[in-house]
Order: structure tokens, then C-alpha cells, then sequence
């Protein structure tokens, strides 16, 4: 809604479009999910056509919502899913379509095994499963996956494993073509396309902040 008399404002989970005399011409709530994974952000586009929010529960699960903007509707989305989503889902320039990512262990941890203590243990060594881009297409609501391995020496494990730089990757920006993000360890990297299933990602060297040679 490009009408400058009005404004979206959030309660919770319920949406509002208000006027400048405090005039509600619109609203929306949208639920939490079972768990209680509820709306944390929510980000208007750049048209004033969509709404995105990202969704956290506090117990290991994420989600998101997409909305449309005028009138208020709730048109797909995730309500809750395992793992961490860090940050919310950003729009591509034209709108096309909406870009996140989220992975089992991207709050730390995520070089150990699943059968070892996260944190503690190195890596065993090997390609791993590092974690997921999801494409959600606009209008259609047409959702893909791009998954993001990564290959491990064995006993790999970063100097300072409790420093947030081994958080997942962030700053997941869509680019002309693909995807720009900052990795676990400090390292910007881009993937020029999006059109591979897998991609494999540089292992970043255990001190942060450079690739392992």
C-alpha cells in the first residue's frame, strides 16, 4: 500500500493498516503454531505488495510467513520447521521472488556429527549437510531448495567454537543472478546462480575469517 496516510503497524501477531487519525482499515492475525513458533520480524517489500515475517519459537524450530499487503492475507508460508532460520527472508529487487536460509545447527555446532556433543566434538571429517537456501517464487508461491554441504578434515574444529562467527551463514542477500551471504567464520561469499540442487561451500579455516587452503 503506497498511500502515505496510512500505516502498517504489528501487535504480536496481528497486523494492522492504520490512518494518521488512528483508524483501523485493516487487520490481520496470524496464529502461532502448535509449538508456539510466532512471529518475531516482518519486513513490508519495496512496492508495498507483500508482507515477509520470520518466525522462532525458542525451542529449535523457525518459520515464516507471506502475506499480502492489500487487503490483509496470509497466502503461504512455513509455520514452524527444525532447525534456526537467523535472519528474515529478504526480497529480490523485482519482487519475484523471496530468498532465506536455515539449517539444523546454525546457532553453533554445526561441524560435529549428530550422534556427538555439538560444540565439543571436531568434525569426523567429510562432506556435511551445512544447511538450506529456500526460493520462495512470487506470485505462485512456488517454494525450492538448494542445499549447502560442506567437506570437513577430520578434527576440524574452530579455535573459539562459542564465538558467534560460527553461526550460520548471514546477510543472505539475493544478487542479480544468485546470492550473496557472509559464512560461518567471518568469509563473504556469492553463489552466482541458484539453479543447482547442491552447492558446496568453501570450509573456512578454524581461526575464522579466511578459507582453509
Amino acid at each position: 500500500m503506497k498511500n502515505t496516510d496510512v500505516t502498517l503497524k504489528r501487535d504480536d501477531n496481528r497486523f494492522i493498516w492504520e490512518t494518521v487519525n488512528s483508524e483501523i482499515i485493516d487487520e490481520l492475525t496470524v496464529a502461532d503454531s502448535d509449538s508456539g513458533c510466532g512471529i518475531e520480524e516482518h519486513v513490508l517489500s519495496a512496492s508495498g505488495e507483500w508482507i515477509a515475517t520470520s518466525r522462532l519459537s525458542g525451542q529449535g524450530e523457525w518459520g515464516y510467513d507471506l502475506l499480502k499487503a492489500v487487503p490483509l492475507e496470509r497466502q503461504a508460508g512455513i509455520e514452524e520447521r527444525y532447525g534456526y532460520m537467523l535472519d528474515i527472508p529478504v526480497f529480490s529487487k523485482d519482487e519475484s521472488f523471496l530468498l532465506g536460509g536455515y539449517g539444523d545447527a546454525w546457532i553453533g555446532g554445526w561441524w560435529s556429527h549428530p550422534d556427538d556433543d555439538f560444540f565439543e566434538d571436531p568434525a569426523r571429517g567429510g562432506e556435511i549437510n551445512f544447511g538450506w537456501l529456500f526460493k520462495h517464487h512470487l506470485p505462485t508461491h512456488k517454494l525450492s531448495l538448494v542445499e549447502l554441504r560442506m567437506d570437513l578434515p577430520q578434527g576440524w574444529i574452530p579455535t573459539d567454537p562459542d564465538h558467534e562467527i560460527w553461526y550460520g551463514p548471514r546477510n543472505i542477500i539475493p544478487t542479480d543472478t544468485g546470492v550473496s551471504m557472509t559464512l560461518s567464520g567471518g568469509i563473504p561469499f556469492e553463489i552466482e546462480t541458484l539453479e543447482e540442487s547442491i552447492i558446496i561451500v568453501p570450509t573456512p579455516h578454524p581461526d575464522g575469517f579466511r578459507i582453509l587452503n
